[in-house]
């Protein structure tokens, strides 16, 4: 167990480590190394920012740990860790929103075109499609990236999300229709 989780622990119980702690931290920890980075990229792709992402998987770890006890079942942990991530970013957009921001607008007379290289025309696709969907209203980019980047269900996604099958459906579809309108590309 780490210093800074034991101090957390003994911080907020007032009594050192039990037997059941050792069993928490080595679940979470198990955690930890199984999901963390799935969890830093399902934050990146929410907010576009890895800072944010990683600050989000932190605090749906530390939020686990500290609740762990309350938990009637604790295979549900990674759903858990999700929907931590997930509420973590939409608290980062709505702090977001709150700053006025002022963007330039892209000069196509300054921007370098890659060579031939297929890595680099991959990824600038991606940075492309990347763009487009951070410009999305909050659930719909929501549902984008739990549909098609977490490859969830739609009832999955609705679980996730906290809201109704029909919702997703609708978010989904006006997403797509919005990206398809951003990347110029047919239906």
């Amino acid at each position: 167990m780490s210093p800074l989780l034991r101090s957390m622990n003994r911080a907020s119980t007032g009594v050192p480590d039990t037997v059941t702690d050792v069993g928490r931290d080595e679940a979470i920890g198990a955690l930890f190394r199984a999901h963390c980075a799935d969890l830093v990229r399902l934050g990146y792709a929410l907010t576009g920012d890895r800072g944010a992402a990683e600050e989000a998987a932190q605090d749906a770890f530390i939020s686990l740990h500290r609740n762990w006890g309350s938990l009637r079942d604790h295979s549900a942990s990674r759903a858990y860790l999700r929907a931590a991530v997930v509420n973590r970013c939409r608290s980062v957009h709505r702090q977001r929103a709150r700053t006025v921001r002022v963007v330039q607008p892209l000069r196509p007379d300054l921007v370098e075109l890659p060579g031939a290289d297929i890595d680099a025309l991959a990824h600038e696709a991606s940075q492309r499609i990347a763009s487009q969907v951070r410009t999305l209203p909050t659930r719909q980019r929501e549902v984008i990236v739990c549909r098609y980047y977490l490859d969830l269900t739609e009832r999955q996604t609705a679980e996730l999300l906290q809201v109704s099958v029909g919702s997703v459906k609708k978010h989904a579809s006006r997403a797509l229709a919005a990206l398809h309108v951003g990347l110029e590309v047919a239906p």
